[in-house]
């Protein structure tokens, strides 16, 4: 059976499950908890901004890197990309052609806020088997 992982990731942090069965349950996988010093950076206002796009970008980097060393490991053979839009483009140019071949899905959402019980309703439309 093929494995599916779902990168769910916004600029503050990522989150990886994966796709048990058919029952649409999930595994979800220590990743670390990708959170950025800059939310409580104490960084002049004017320089948030920029600062924030530079972490944003470095993210997006490690997330792609790791997705392609996973995937060297064979910890997964297809994936499902969730993200904001600015996120989810960052992903888009940064992942490896390997990685890319085993993108199945990309949603444009932001769904790091939202339970994983829930998750499933929000990826209807993708077939995970």
């Amino acid at each position: 059976m093929k494995r599916t992982w779902i990168l769910i990731a916004d600029s503050s942090g990522a989150r990886i499950l994966e796709a048990l069965g058919n029952s649409r349950a999930f595994f979800e996988h220590a990743v670390g908890d990708g959170r950025y010093p800059y939310r409580s950076d104490p960084a002049p206002q004017e320089e948030r901004p920029r600062l924030t796009k530079a972490l944003d970008g470095l993210f997006a980097s490690q997330l792609s890197t790791m997705l392609a060393n996973r995937l060297k490991s064979r910890s997964f053979d297809r994936l499902v990309l969730v993200a904001p839009t600015v996120m989810l483009g960052k992903l888009r140019k940064m992942i490896s052609p390997a990685v890319r071949e085993t993108v199945i899905a990309e949603i444009e959402m932001d769904l790091t806020d939202v339970p994983t019980s829930e998750i499933a309703q929000h990826l209807a439309d993708v077939s995970l088997f």
